[in-house]
């Protein structure tokens, strides 16, 4: 299910990245992100499946996406952190971003279909189950992919499956964090969101 979405969430992303304009990579992405800055952060989903998809811990210290996020989020200067590297992996793309990501797929995705969703890989915060990590980058793909193709008007349409995974791991990160009424609430039509609601803050 996880390898099955990610993959569809993979092929959505670099084809919106395709329709990004010359003009276009320096303009506003997310944020203080330009847009290669955004794709470049967005990117990180790939390369790093590749990376920590061969290595292998021998306890599960991360025990679902949702603990994943809870100790992510700990950590200080997250923002800014995670703000910088986005900007570091726009730069690396290189003058033909297209080109870089697909052969980063070309590499990430013999990874992906060699390694069983219950294999325990060791990852910054600690062992967790691949299939795990990967509902995470299923979820960053997803989210970011519709935060390009607003940035650069482009429309797309999430794989039913790769929107899946992303709304119950949004739904979880909701209850957890004890937001889960208003998003309860605003999806049944009884009014909007908040307007610094975030399930990550």
């Amino acid at each position: 299910m996880s390898r099955a979405a990610y993959r569809q969430a993979v092929v959505s992303f670099l084809e919106t990245a395709g329709k990004v304009q010359p003009e276009q990579w320096d303009a506003p992405g997310l944020g203080v992100w330009t847009v290669r800055d955004l794709v470049g952060h967005a990117s990180r989903s790939i390369t790093r499946v590749e990376e920590f998809g061969v290595r292998r811990a021998e306890s599960v210290d991360i025990t679902s996406a949702v603990h994943h996020y809870r100790r992510s989020l700990r950590q200080p200067s997250d923002d800014e952190r995670v703000a910088q590297r986005g900007r570091e992996a726009g730069q690396a793309l290189g003058e033909d971003p297209l080109a870089t990501m697909n052969a980063d797929w070309a590499r990430a995705e013999p990874v992906l279909d060699a390694t069983d969703e219950d294999t325990v890989i060791d990852y910054d915060n600690g062992g967790i189950r691949f299939g795990d990590y990967l509902e995470t980058r299923v979820f960053e793909l997803t989210v970011h992919t519709l935060d390009l193709a607003n940035a650069i008007g482009a429309e797309v349409e999430p794989s039913r499956e790769a929107l899946g995974v992303t709304l119950q791991l949004l739904a979880a990160l909701a209850v957890e964090s004890g937001r889960g009424a208003p998003l309860a609430l605003s999806g049944t039509g009884r009014g909007p969101l908040p307007d610094d609601y975030s399930v990550l803050g």
